[in-house]
């Protein structure tokens, strides 16, 4: 596996282009997350980022686990660029053989631990677009990087599970579709919202 910080910083920046666009009147909006709305979704993210920046630069069991909690939604897009930042720049110095801490999953060396937080992030970024109403933001150079990692997570996903079961796609489709059924996304999903 390759350093993986690239691909992160490059799923950031499609991320906080996306995030850029949501305004505050539109936290309520449904996701392609069930659970969550927008602004749930976004403070899962900032939640994620906090976690893994803390995580990445300590040791495990160093970091109370409460960081991985979300905070209130309505905050969640004025800390949302602050968070990003803080993750990143935790990336740029981390040992990436050194094990961290990823919420209840375990423990994994750095380099893979940044590469669920690319395909969270990547994912995630589909999320929000698609809740606003634009179209897939997804590069797909990125998409295709991502396939490698979203193909091992575990099929077997029980309800409550981070990712939702696999979506079947066609063997022809483009690789952001692919990666889509990976993480258990419909490509075709719409909230409804049409972005002006």
């Amino acid at each position: 596996m390759n350093d993986p910080r690239v691909l992160d910083e490059a799923a950031a920046a499609v991320c906080l282009a996306v995030v850029g666009q949501v305004r505050p009147d539109q936290l309520d909006l449904p996701t392609p997350c069930t659970q969550w709305s927008l602004g749930e979704l976004l403070a899962h993210q900032v939640a994620e980022n906090r976690g893994f920046a803390a995580n990445v630069i300590n040791p495990p069991g160093a970091v109370n686990p409460e960081i991985w909690q979300p905070g209130r939604p309505e905050t969640a897009l004025e800390d949302f660029a602050e968070s990003v930042n803080l993750v990143t720049g935790a990336f740029r110095i981390a040992d990436l053989e050194a094990p961290v801490e990823v919420r209840e999953f375990g423990v994994f060396p750095a380099r893979v631990a940044i590469a669920m937080h690319f395909v969270d992030y990547l994912a995630h970024s589909w999320d929000i677009a698609r809740a606003i109403g634009l179209a897939d933001p997804m590069p797909p150079r990125l998409a295709e990087a991502a396939i490698q990692y979203a193909a091992l997570i575990p099929a077997d996903r029980p309800d409550g599970s981070a990712f939702a079961p696999v979506v079947a796609i066609a063997e022809d489709t483009s690789a952001n579709d692919k990666f889509l059924g990976l993480t258990g996304r419909d490509p075709g999903w719409t909230s409804g919202e049409v972005n002006s």
